[in-house]
């Protein structure tokens, strides 16, 4: 008997151990996870690792197109001034590849020249270019706002009153005379409103290029002028008769507020520039 107690208590024992070693921790050992040792992800394509570096320089190449552009459009760089890449690309940070893709984008849109053996320059301006714009904007915008007359839903015409109403929370000229750069945003805003709904993507989209040449003329000659002149009265009565759908008043109004629009930009041209 006691020799078969033996055998079962042996048994027993060696039945525990493989638990003990593999479960919890044997006495006087902590316990410790297995490691896995996770198999390495796959290459990944060659084409995949290419598409990165190309895509980031079109982001940066466009990003200092429009940093450029505006700087024109803003007269930061001065009409007629050189554009010297020592100078472009210290001043934008920038390597001589993506500028020279911008600038070539800038001479496309006519903002840039490139003359042989000069360089690029900012385009210049002068008069008889600012009269052209603004007379070609005011024939398009006025064909645009008989089209949206015919085809404007009640959205269209609350869009033209919230745009009005944000102009004219906001002053046209900062102390100094000249334009309020958030009321020239308001203002482009609400005249883009009156033609909005006129069903044509292209006379909208020339009609935005010119009148961002046109801003860039306001930018540089507008100071305050004529103190009888209410622009906000012109606009508002120009509001009017659109959501009115008379359309012979609505360009009526247009083609004498943009009139007395470009004699006030006019009046800043001395005797010289003319």
């Amino acid at each position: 008997m006691e020799r078969v107690r033996r055998m079962k208590t042996s048994a027993a024992g060696a039945t525990k151990r493989p638990r003990e070693s593999g479960g919890k921790a044997v006495a006087g050992h902590r316990d410790t996870p297995a490691v896995r040792t996770a198999a390495p992800p796959p290459p990944a394509p060659a084409a995949a690792a290419q598409e990165k570096p190309v895509k980031a320089s079109r982001t940066l190449t466009t990003d200092l197109f429009e940093q450029i552009r505006s700087d024109i459009l803003h007269n930061r760089l001065e009409p007629g001034s050189r554009l010297r890449f020592r100078d472009m690309r210290e001043r934008y940070r920038s390597g001589l590849s993506p500028l020279r893709e911008a600038l070539m984008r800038l001479v496309s849109e006519g903002l840039v020249l490139l003359e042989d053996h000069k360089g690029f320059a900012v385009a210049p301006v002068s008069r008889e270019e600012m009269i052209d714009i603004a007379n070609t904007l005011l024939e398009l915008e006025a064909i645009a706002i008989r089209m949206a007359i015919e085809k404007g839903d009640d959205y269209w015409e609350a869009q033209i009153v919230a745009r009005y109403h944000e102009l004219s929370k906001r002053e046209m000229f900062v102390s100094d005379g000249t334009l309020d750069a958030e009321w020239e945003a308001r203002n482009v805003a609400f005249h883009e409103s009156l033609y909005d709904a006129c069903g044509s993507p292209s006379i909208k989209l020339v009609c935005h290029v010119l009148y961002e040449r046109h801003s860039r003329y306001r930018r540089l000659r507008t100071r305050q002028g004529d103190p009888t002149r209410s622009v906000s009265k012109e606009h508002e009565a120009l509001m009017r008769a659109t959501i009115s759908r008379d359309g012979d008043t609505a360009v009526a109004l247009l083609r004498k507020h943009r009139s007395a629009t470009l004699a006030d930009v006019a009046a800043g041209w001395s005797a010289a520039d003319r």
